[in-house]
């Protein structure tokens, strides 16, 4: 058997359990990012979305969106420097969990 051949013998065997690897990979990465979010909370225990709005607002954020996103509730607005943020609070307490800043000023997308 030439070298050419035995390549592609040893690639088409690993092929497959890297492909189920990476996909392993990508699901579990999905649900650890989740995790990372919120804890399970039923609906009637959340606190009222304008409860939500005022926490945001009581930080600082000026809001522009609150919507249930992955068990948590998503805060989309901008922070004091006019910088685009989204943040997650918890359904029950409206504890931030989950921070984050996006780049851009007020006024830009």
């Amino acid at each position: 058997m030439d070298q050419h051949s035995l390549r592609k013998r040893t690639v088409m065997r690993i092929l497959p359990a890297l492909i189920i690897a990476v996909a392993a990979t990508a699901a579990t990465t999905s649900a650890a990012q989740a995790a990372d979010k919120c804890a399970y909370v039923p609906r009637e225990r959340w606190i009222p979305i304008d409860q939500a709005i005022r926490k945001a607002e009581s930080l600082g954020y000026d809001v522009r969106q609150v919507e249930p996103d992955d068990g948590c509730w998503e805060v989309e607005g901008f922070d004091k420097n006019g910088a685009k943020i989204k943040l997650y609070l918890d359904p029950a307490s409206g504890e931030v969990v989950k921070p984050s800043t996006w780049l851009g000023r007020r006024g830009r997308q």
